[in-house]
This record gives C-alpha cells, sequence and structure tokens, in this order.
C-alpha cells in the first residue's frame, strides 16, 4: 500500500477493480461476485424498462462485462463508408426520445458537409453547421445536440445476461446528475432498439439503469455492497481489496457512508 492509495478519488480506478471482481469465479453462477450483484439488483426491486415479471432464477445465459461503453460511436465508425441507414434509425429514435414530431430533417437529408463522414463527425453536426453558417432549425439543434451527446458518452459499466441489459452508472465521491442518467437511459434505449445483437441479444432486452455510488447520494447499489462481495473473493492484502477499503473508508471519512 501507497500513500497514493490513500487519498486517490479516481471513480475509474476503483471502477477497473470492479471490473476486474466481476469477472471472478464467473462458473460459480449465482454464487460469483457478478452473479451476487445480479441478485442485488434483482432484490432491490430495480425497474427494468419494457419487462413483465421478473424470472424467479436466471440462466446466465450471454454474460457479458463492459467498460466504458462508447457502442453507437464503434458502430458508426465501423459502418461510416455508408452511415444513412443507421443514423436516420438513430435521428429517429432520438427525435422520439426528445418528443419532436416535425421540423427536423434525418441525417441522410442533411446539407453537404454536415451528413458527410469525410468531413464531419456526428459529435460535431451543431457545432459545423454554426461554423459553416447552415441553418438548422430549433429542433434539429436540440436533436444534433442529443446526438452529440450520445457520441460523446461512454456508460461506465454496462452487464448483460440472459435477455437483461443494466447499466451501472457509478459515482466515487460526487452525487448523481439527473440529467446524465437521463441521457444514459436514452442511450440504452438506442442499444436495446437498434444494437442489441452487438451486445450478444436475439431480440430487444430488457433494461435497467442502476445507480452505483455513496449511500448519502441514494444509491441503487453502494460501495459497501462492493466491499461485502468482494471480502468473499479477495484476502485483505489484495490490489483491489485495498482499493475497496480504502475507497470506503474516505466516503466514511466523508460523511458519505
Amino acid at each position: 500500500m501507497t500513500n497514493y492509495d490513500k487519498f486517490n478519488r479516481e471513480e475509474r480506478a476503483i471502477c477497473s477493480h470492479l471490473f476486474r471482481l466481476l469477472h471472478e469465479s464467473l462458473n460459480k453462477k449465482g454464487d460469483s461476485p457478478f452473479g451476487r450483484l445480479i441478485n442485488l439488483v434483482l432484490e432491490r426491486k430495480i425497474k427494468f424498462i419494457n419487462a413483465g415479471d421478473m424470472p424467479n432464477q436466471l440462466d446466465f445465459n450471454n454474460i457479458g462485462i463492459y467498460t466504458e461503453v462508447a457502442i453507437i460511436r464503434d458502430y458508426f465508425n465501423i459502418n461510416k463508408t455508408n452511415p444513412n441507414s443507421f443514423m436516420d434509425k438513430l435521428v429517429a429514435l432520438i427525435m422520439r426520445q426528445e418528443r419532436i414530431t416535425d421540423d427536423c430533417r434525418l441525417y441522410s437529408r442533411l446539407d453537404d458537409p454536415l451528413n458527410n463522414p469525410k468531413k464531419t463527425h456526428p459529435k460535431q453536426i451543431r457545432q459545423k453547421a454554426v461554423d459553416s453558417k447552415i441553418n438548422l432549425t430549433k429542433n434539429e439543434l436540440r436533436v444534433y445536440g442529443a446526438v452529440q451527446g450520445m457520441f460523446n458518452a461512454k456508460p461506465d459499466l454496462v452487464l448483460t445476461i440472459d435477455n437483461k441489459l443494466i447499466v451501472v452508472e457509478a459515482k466515487f465521491t460526487e452525487k448523481f446528475d439527473n440529467d446524465q442518467l437521463v441521457r444514459t437511459r436514452n442511450i440504452a434505449q438506442v442499444w436495446t432498439e437498434l444494437l442489441f445483437e452487438e451486445f450478444g441479444f436475439t431480440e430487444k432486452p430488457d433494461f435497467a439503469i442502476v445507480k452505483l455510488g455513496a449511500s448519502k447520494f441514494n444509491a441503487d447499489i453502494n460501495w459497501k455492497d462492493i466491499c461485502t462481495l468482494a471480502r468473499l473473493v479477495y484476502p485483505p492484502e489484495d490490489r483491489s481489496m485495498i482499493a475497496f477499503d480504502l475507497g470506503l473508508k474516505l466516503l466514511h471519512d466523508l460523511d458519505y457512508e
């Protein structure tokens, strides 16, 4: 242990240890850290969008653990020679999310260079229009602003199991931001409607947004829960266990736990 371990507040750092923990003993299914975390999500009745009755028992198929997921950006990059179909579907879905029904062109109908991936990346459309003095309507500015946000966002952790997709919005010492949570939910809807096959699903999955953070900020899962899972696997001298224990101590010292 070093002094740096004692004062490091990097959310990304503690999430990297969680990523490692969730891969431990996956063959144990429900008794693995991954399985126990999923069971916590179910026990705490975190809402799944589009879900019917929750299953009494999980099959542990299609297990996936992903960090800092930017699949909208990545999918566009591998299809940018012919992006119109995907981008038009994305824009149409964002219009629904923003409750916009008119006065907004789909990507393929924008002026060049805004719909030319060789000249403009989707996250630059709104700014490029301003810089090039290309008029966008008020609704287009709103929709393509949301497009920009989706291309820039990288949700912290994504878990897949059976027909469920769980997006974990993680905070360490900070409180949750409602605007960010709404954007994360909208991103998850795009994934489940347009990109579900890329996550190994054969049909649109149910999805949930799970808040992981300090108890003080009304987290669904807190870092004390994660420490409890880690202690089932790691000895006290393990690097990840050190990180979790010191992280929990920091939150306690800040009166967050």
